[in-house]
């Protein structure tokens, strides 16, 4: 069982509550020293950088060298790129999609041809809520949760026929260092800053720092409970192709697929900043 991005939130999460359960697992993380307490726990752990394919590669050689396949594979390593799409970076955009996305395909194409050949396994890919709908100031973000579970979706279908089982893993907000890095994304992000967007910045920084300090008020869920999900989807038979993770969540998608979009816009306008013209 492979783990990607487990130095912190959900990865580590995940990667000491299977090994509780009794699972295998190989935890990676760009830095290898962040993983002692799961080394400790029983976890393998291993230097992997989802913007690297050769310690992409070297990570599944590892695994195959002393298990004949990789039965499991987590694709969990991400960040969110936060601020107004006209602002953005390029390099930081592609920067997104490499960690979000194209790394998890990387990872995937590398260990399927060994689960095939064992006749079957299990790919989980943590996406996000955000993968269905969008909200302001989170347009690179999201765009790369779409395109995740677009990618889990058509893998779905095309390797259910080989016995692989594909599931997409959507929490809301989670209790992680995750609004923290995304804070810290959109201060770097916004320099020097288009000054219209300035309030509207200032604003969506509130916001998460809002959320950050409220947990509960905001439905946050625990790592944990996205920990639970993944297992289920490694387990039960079969899987769900999606287990969405926290009645927010939930609530959320409900509003989005049956509201008017302009009620849906109305509610957002209602409880998200946006950026308003100024004079």
């Amino acid at each position: 069982m492979i783990i990607t991005g487990c130095s912190s939130g959900i990865g580590r999460c995940t990667a000491r509550h299977l090994v509780e359960q009794g699972y295998e697992v190989y935890a990676t993380a760009r830095r290898i020293e962040v993983l002692r307490d799961l080394a400790s726990a029983g976890a393998h752990v291993l230097a992997v950088d989802v913007a690297d394919e050769s310690s992409m590669r070297e990570c599944v050689g590892v695994v195959e060298s002393r298990h004949g396949a990789v039965w499991g594979l987590i694709n969990n390593a991400g960040y969110a790129l936060a601020g107004p799409v006209e602002e953005l970076r390029m390099a930081d955009i592609h920067r997104q999609f490499q960690v979000n996305v194209f790394g998890h395909i990387a990872m995937t194409q590398l260990v399927l041809p060994g689960i095939r050949a064992e006749g079957g396994g299990r790919i989980v890919n943590i996406s996000s809520v955000a993968s269905r709908f969008t909200l302001p100031g989170g347009g690179g973000y999201h765009a790369s949760k779409h395109a995740l579970s677009s990618f889990s979706e058509a893998l779905r279908y095309e390797v259910r026929p080989f016995g692989v089982h594909v599931s997409a893993v959507e929490p809301g907000a989670v209790c992680t260092r995750f609004i923290e890095t995304a804070l810290k994304v959109l201060a770097s992000s916004a320099a020097p800053g288009i000054s219209e967007y300035a309030s509207f910045r200032s604003a969506l920084a509130h916001c998460y720092r809002s959320v950050q300090a409220s947990p509960r008020r905001y439905g946050v869920v625990s790592p944990q409970r996205v920990a639970c999900a993944v297992e289920r989807a490694l387990s039960v038979r079969p899987p769900r192709s999606r287990y969405v993770v926290g009645a927010a969540a939930r609530t959320s998608l409900a509003f989005r697929q049956w509201l008017p979009e302009k009620w849906f816009d109305a509610l957002v306008h209602r409880h998200f900043p946006v950026p308003q013209r100024e004079g």
